[in-house]
Parts: structure tokens; sequence; C-alpha cells
């Protein structure tokens, strides 16, 4: 499936996408990370709490929010691969990716800010 422009703007619309992509591209597009890492992260950035600090059901909340939400819809954009088994996600090197920091690069706050809402 080829990811349209404003398809690639129906992704970004949320902050927790936003956040899931940039924390994945700041790893680099060959590494991967734990799902429990990213919700942390993410969960942290919203809230503008160090990661250290963060609460587990903040955590939790933030990672029910990903399995079930948001992944599904970078899933089905190849945007990017979960392996269940290691419990590790990744960004996909297809083209789509490439589509979404096309449109992330039009964005007015890109690379996202800390306590986004959405």
């Amino acid at each position: 499936m080829v990811l349209e422009q404003t398809d690639a703007f129906r992704v970004l619309a949320s902050a927790d996408r936003q956040l899931v992509l940039h924390e994945l591209l700041a790893l680099g597009r060959d590494e991967s990370m734990s799902v429990t890492t990213l919700s942390e992260r993410v969960a942290s950035r919203r809230n503008g709490i160090s990661p250290e600090k963060i609460s587990v059901g903040k955590t939790d909340r933030a990672q029910v929010r990903l399995v079930h939400l948001h992944f599904p819809q970078l899933l089905s954009r190849d945007i990017i691969s979960v392996d269940w088994d290691d419990n590790e996600v990744s960004l996909t090197d297809d083209e789509n990716v490439e589509t979404l920091l096309e449109a992330a690069e039009e964005l007015e706050r890109w690379p996202p800010e800390d306590r986004l809402t959405g």
C-alpha cells in the first residue's frame, strides 16, 4: 500500500504516533526498541516527566494505547514492524516511512514537543 500525503497527515494527527515516530528515528533506522521502553518514553514526554520518574500506571496506559490503537495504524501502513515474540518495535525500510517524514517536515511543530495532546 502506497501512503498518500493526505494519509500521512492523518497518521501524524496523533501526538502519540508522532512521538513513536520521533523516538524510533532518534534510535536509528536499523535499531529496535522494546514496546515497554517506547511506552515509557511516550508517557514521559506526554506528561512532562522524566522516564525515571514516570509511574507504572502512566506507562501501562500508554502501552495499551500504543498496542491497541496506534501500532495497528502504523503496521497497516508499513511504517513500523513489531516482533511480538521479542516485544520489539522498529521502523520499516518501506517507502511509506519516507512519505511520512516528508509530511512531518511540513508540520509547524516537528519534531514533536513534550506535553503534546491528542
